[in-house]
């Protein structure tokens, strides 16, 4: 919604009668910021939330949860460097760094589930600017480039508040690095000769399942051990574990952990836990992107 109006606050700027005095930016390079919405793609993470996830919390789990929603979009933060190429007229290139994050949450106190996605990374950009403009103050860029992925995250945490037990908590993290694209449409409108209203409309390709550089990270933390034996070993709740069901592959976990005699009392140990595969799940954020923001020229 926010991006909705911000899109047409711009659009009205640029119906507005230009003042006698406005013209293009004074300032070769430009630094601006924005922040944004982005839609997502995340098909795997949200079949193990919506389908194997909530299947365990509202069937298998006793007593019954409530189930979590789909990840399907989230917040981006951009901030970036922009100048124009010195040999080719209309033409200019910018390089940022921007955040995009997002989550879905249960709203169960007592047993509290949380799973988020993030990603950040660095972007270029060559853009092009059209011989012709819908309005004197007004000019558009149209252009795209590499996204240099540095991190995409998917975490996913149970953490158990009940005031009947000792609390615990658990989590696992899917993350990894890769190249995606990203192209579109800017909108810049001159409110002063150094600053700019900007909006930004494009795609982002953010698929980095296929990246070597891909890993599963476990972490189980008990804040009492049920048992001795126990005392020795970070175990995953047996019977209350989400994040076991949709998050780990599950059967393997349990056959792995078949010799062990604690398994079916106290859960597996922290060794045996076997990640999702890679082919499995996707960490995709590929989606719609719309920012706002101002730019400031110098030099």
């Amino acid at each position: 919604m926010k991006a909705v109006v911000g899109l047409c606050v711009l659009a009205a700027l640029a119906l507005v009668p230009a003042p006698g005095w406005a013209e293009d930016p004074i300032g070769r390079f430009s630094l601006g910021g924005s922040v944004g919405y982005s839609s997502y793609g995340l098909g795997d993470v949200n079949e193990r939330i919506s389908g194997v996830g909530n299947r365990y919390l509202e069937v298998e789990h006793v007593p019954p949860l409530t189930g979590l929603e789909k990840i399907t979009f989230g917040w981006t933060f951009w901030g970036d460097l922009k100048t124009e190429l010195p040999f080719l007229d209309g033409f200019f290139v910018s390089g940022g760094y921007g955040v995009s994050s997002g989550n879905t949450e249960s709203p169960d106190m007592d047993n509290k589930l949380r799973v988020a996605v993030s990603q950040e990374a660095f972007h270029v950009r060559l853009l092009y600017v059209p011989p012709w403009r819908f309005h004197e103050d007004t000019r558009l860029f149209v252009g795209g480039g590499p996204l240099i992925i540095t991190k995409q995250e998917v975490r996913v945490t149970q953490e158990n508040r009940s005031v009947l037990e000792e609390p615990w908590t658990e989590e696992i993290s899917y993350e990894g690095t890769g190249l995606g694209w990203q192209f579109g449409v800017i909108a810049e409108y001159m409110i002063q000769d150094r600053l700019s209203l900007a909006m930004d409309l494009g795609y982002r390709l953010a698929n980095i399942s296929y990246s070597d550089d891909w890993s599963a990270r476990q972490n189980v933390s008990m804040d009492y051990p049920p048992t001795a034996d126990a005392q020795e070993h970070d175990r995953l709740h047996y019977d209350q574990t989400y994040i076991g069901h949709a998050f780990l592959d599950w059967e393997e976990t349990l056959r792995r952990g078949e010799d062990d005699p604690l398994l079916e009392q106290y859960g597996p140990h922290y060794e045996e836990m076997v990640p999702v595969s890679q082919d499995d799940l996707e960490i995709d954020l590929s989606g719609v992107q719309i920012h706002l923001g101002v730019r400031f020229y110098f030099l």
